[in-house]
Order: structure tokens, then C-alpha cells, then sequence
């Protein structure tokens, strides 16, 4: 019989995305009771740039669900072709240390494929491992003990027939996984204000003219175009479909303008995107969100902590987001089973952790987005990449989320690639 003192679970995940599904699995893979709650339904389609670096891919193995995630439509991109201002320059991915990606003979591959499939594949991967998992389920808030420590969430909902009412759920550690707007971390006052950068993400599918000029997409490569202010990434995601991820500054959208004509309007200021997707046909609806960065004052404290996008995004054009998810995920696990086995409130080291592994490469993207505000010195940074292809095995491979960035961050290392 349940003592009525003890929680009703061990760990509560709240969200269902990549981040919280794969909390969820690594944790059901230590023998722990996991509780997943999840707002929506799945399967389901989220604004995403779709295109995944091979970092993603070797998660997915240790993760245990590339078999299931390779089971729905896909593609396995190369690599990306990058232009601005006239200047180009093909970032295909270089064999690493870690060895290849899925079996790839030469360079690594990174992944393309659809959220609509994607999240789907990782929480029937979740639920397969022993996570419970209910969907539909409005998650209002955190409960904290008498103590101030995090014990459990408020659901204000619960889905349709699932066991989990309205009222407090408790729980030994609480995972807020539940992205940008995250309600545990805004219930716990957490978020920070962000200055810069602030964009709009826009989002949606294609299915390109039959005559189409695809050009390094036909050999199997994304593209990024960039332009004056704004950005766009295309990639295959399978099914002949293209994914196409526009990034402009937030606030430009007017009152009343629906988001397909103003995906419309900002494409024109792409023009190689624009050219690229010229007579395709679009599949769905144009997707927003925004504003992408995001900052918290902490990602873990007494009975919680959060990972992914909840615990904090800086922006896509690197396309860290869903690697940071699986690899937080498996800090994450990591930290909550050592804190559930010495009894701690804190998962301790969660936080250090986080910066020892994301705090390279978010160097890396501060340099990128710096030279994104400034489109001459991204085109002058692509010609001397271009230039100089023999020594780019470093940044490639810290753009591809397999070998640490700090590689690519030393001063030798970059004036050599950088220097007139």
C-alpha cells in the first residue's frame, strides 16, 4: 500500500517534445517511474527548421530511437550550402572522431525529417521504454512544498481518458521541458529579458515544380540563403517535400496581415530563396514563432529543473536547438538519478554541465549572429571559407554538433581561415 506521504511519482516531464520524451526515456531506462504530460497531441506539427546535424543523429543511437525516427520519411542531408551577399560556401561534414553517422560511408550525414514524425517516433519510443505517458493534459503551474521546494505541478486539464485529474500531481523532481513559454519556468519566475537578438521564425512545407532548378538540394544538400534582415533555410525532409524555415526581425508583421501572405512578402527578401521555391506548390500552413532567443536566470533549483528550449535558445541559424534538447535530455537524466539516489533536492552539477557542454558553441553562434547583423562580413567570412576548404574540417565538425567547438574557436585556428 502507498504510504500518503510518498509522491505520486519520481519524476514528473512536462512536455512532450524532444527534449521532454527523451528525459522521459533515459530516465525509464534507469528503472525510474516517469510521468510524461503532455498539453497537446501527438502526432502533431510545430514550427522547425526540420534539418538535423549528424550530432542529432549519434543522440538518436544512444537514445535508442534512430531505428523508429528512420522508419517514417526522410532524407539524409550531407551537409549545407550557404550563400550570402555573392559568397558561398558548402559545409558538407567530415568523418569525426566519433566515428560515422548510421553506417554513412565517407562524410557524415545529418537528418532531414518532418516534427509531425519526428516527435511522434520519440514518444512512442518513450512509452515503449515504461514512461506513462498522457496527452491533453494542461499543466497550469508548479506546486512547492511547505518548504518552497518544487513537489509536483497544478493540472488544470486533464485529457480525454487519462488518469490524470485535475488538482497536484507530486512528484520527487519536476522536468519542465515544455519549450519557449515555458509554464514551469514562468510559474517559478525564471525568465530573463532578451535584447538581441529578437526575430520571428516562420515556417512551412513545399512541393517543388516538376521543372524546378533545385540546385545543391538535388544532390542532397540544405541550403541557407541569407539576405539583408532576414534569413531562410531550405531542406528535403522526405515525401518530396521541402522544408522551408524564414527568420526575420520581430515586429515587422503588420495588424491583420495573415501569416501566409507575410511569409510571402519577407520571402522577397531572400531572393535565392525565393527563386529556389519559385512554382512550388505549398503544403499546409505557414507556422510562426517568435520571439526565438530565450534566457533564464537558472535551469535547475530545490525538486526541478528544465531542459531543452525551456531552458534557454539563442537562435537557428546554426540549428542547435533539437541536439541541445537530446543532449541536455541526457544531462538531464543524469543529474535527477544522481540527486534521487543521494536524496539532494538540487540536481547539483546540472547546471555546470550544461555550460561545459553548450558553452562552445554558443561562441560559435554569437560569432554567426554577429556577422549576420552585418551581411558584408558573413559573405567576406563564406569567400575565405570557400578559399581555404582544407582547413574547415574543424568548424564543420563543431557546426555538425560531433566534436567540441572550442576546436574551432581557437585565434591560430580562425585567422588562419579568416585572415585576408
Amino acid at each position: 500500500m502507498k504510504d500518503s506521504n510518498s509522491p505520486d511519482v519520481e519524476v514528473i516531464v512536462v512536455g512532450g517534445g524532444p527534449a521532454g520524451a527523451a528525459t522521459a526515456s533515459h530516465l525509464a531506462a534507469r528503472g525510474r517511474d516517469v510521468l510524461l504530460l503532455e498539453r497537446g497531441h501527438f502526432p502533431r506539427q510545430k514550427p522547425c527548421g526540420e534539418y538535423y546535424s549528424p550530432g542529432v543523429v549519434d543522440a538518436l543511437q544512444r537514445l535508442g530511437a534512430l531505428e523508429r525516427v528512420l522508419a517514417s520519411e526522410h532524407e539524409r542531408p550531407g551537409g549545407m550550402w550557404i550563400r550570402a551577399r555573392g559568397s558561398s560556401f558548402e559545409l558538407t561534414y567530415p568523418s569525426g572522431p566519433a566515428g560515422l553517422s548510421a553506417g554513412q560511408t565517407g562524410g557524415r550525414r545529418g537528418l532531414g525529417i518532418r516534427r509531425y514524425h519526428f516527435d511522434a517516433a520519440l514518444v512512442e519510443n518513450a512509452r515503449e521504454g515504461g514512461v506513462r505517458v498522457e496527452q491533453g493534459v494542461a499543466v497550469s503551474g508548479v506546486h512547492c512544498d511547505e518548504n518552497g521546494r518544487v513537489s509536483g505541478v497544478r493540472v488544470g486539464r486533464g485529457g480525454n481518458g487519462s488518469e490524470v485529474a485535475s488538482g497536484v500531481v507530486t512528484a520527487r523532481f519536476v522536468v519542465g521541458a515544455d519549450g519557449r513559454h515555458s509554464v514551469v519556468a514562468r510559474s517559478l519566475d525564471l525568465g530573463l529579458p532578451v535584447r538581441w537578438p529578437r526575430r520571428l521564425g516562420l515556417h512551412a512545407h513545399f512541393e517543388p515544380a516538376a521543372d524546378a532548378d533545385l540546385g545543391p538540394l538535388a544532390s542532397g544538400l540544405g541550403e541557407m540563403h541569407v539576405g539583408d534582415g532576414a534569413y531562410c533555410g531550405l531542406a528535403p525532409v522526405g515525401g518530396g517535400l521541402l522544408v522551408a524555415g524564414l527568420v526575420t526581425p520581430l515586429g515587422d508583421k503588420e495588424r491583420g496581415e495573415s501569416t501566409g501572405d507575410y511569409f510571402a512578402l519577407k520571402l522577397d527578401d531572400v531572393p535565392g530563396a525565393a527563386q529556389r521555391l519559385a512554382g512550388a506548390h505549398r503544403v499546409g500552413k505557414v507556422m510562426g514563432i517568435g520571439p526565438l532567443a530565450r534566457r533564464v536566470a537558472r535551469t535547475a533549483g530545490p525538486g526541478y529543473l528544465l531542459v531543452g528550449d525551456a531552458a534557454g535558445y539563442f537562435d537557428p541559424f546554426t540549428g542547435e536547438g533539437v541536439f541541445r534538447a537530446l543532449r541536455g535530455a541526457e544531462l538531464a537524466s543524469s543529474a535527477i538519478e544522481a540527486s534521487l539516489q543521494s536524496g539532494d533536492d538540487i540536481p547539483e552539477g546540472y547546471e555546470q554541465a550544461r555550460r561545459n557542454a553548450f558553452a562552445g558553441k554558443e561562441r560559435l553562434t554569437t560569432l554567426v549572429q554577429l556577422a549576420l547583423a552585418w551581411p558584408p562580413a558573413l559573405g567576406y567570412a563564406l569567400k575565405r571559407l570557400e578559399t581555404r576548404r582544407g582547413k574547415t574540417d574543424e568548424i564543420k565538425a563543431a557546426l555538425g554538433d560531433y566534436t567540441p567547438a572550442t576546436n574551432a574557436l581557437r585565434p591560430a585556428y580562425l585567422a588562419a581561415l579568416l585572415a585576408p
